[in-house]
């Protein structure tokens, strides 16, 4: 059980290392981090519940995890426009986090899993290609025959 424990956690290591989920993780974070200040800039001062860039951030945490609790939107219609890119981003950032770790978490077992197929293909490739050399050899002995018939 332990030592199942220790592959999936080298595994998952393994996950946060890979370039495609360091890229998604500053990526994400720095569209999350940049929207919220903008929305701060945007709205302190005329909206009553962002008084902090904390608020700001809260409401940008709620809103590219699609949470949303509501108790901080955005009343100007720049602000709504950068809440509309949060949620859009947050939507495709956490789809392609889950595609990113199921195809790494399932590489070996895809790799397992076609093993045996490749095995098959490559032997009824050959027993083609072994067919295909018999019936050259056929179609050969035919068109001699057929020669021979002629000159008769």
């Amino acid at each position: 059980m332990i030592r199942l424990l220790r592959k999936e956690l080298r595994k998952l290591l393994l996950i946060f290392k890979h370039p495609t989920f360091i890229f998604l993780t500053v990526g994400g974070n720095s569209v999350l981090l940049a929207a919220s200040y903008v929305l701060y800039l945007l709205e302190k001062g005329i909206n009553p519940n962002i008084n902090t860039y904390f608020d700001a951030l809260w409401w940008g945490i709620a809103t590219i995890t699609t949470v949303a609790y509501g108790d901080i939107v955005p009343i100007t219609f720049t602000g709504r426009l950068v809440g509309i890119v949060l949620i859009y981003t947050g939507t495709v950032l956490f789809v392609t986090f889950t595609g990113v770790i199921l195809s790494l978490l399932m590489k070996e077992e895809v790799k397992t899993e076609m093993r045996p197929l490749e095995k098959e293909i490559r032997k009824e490739e050959k027993e083609q290609a072994h067919i295909e050399i018999r019936l050259t050899d056929i179609i050969k002995r035919l068109e001699k025959i057929e020669k021979r018939g002629n000159h008769l």
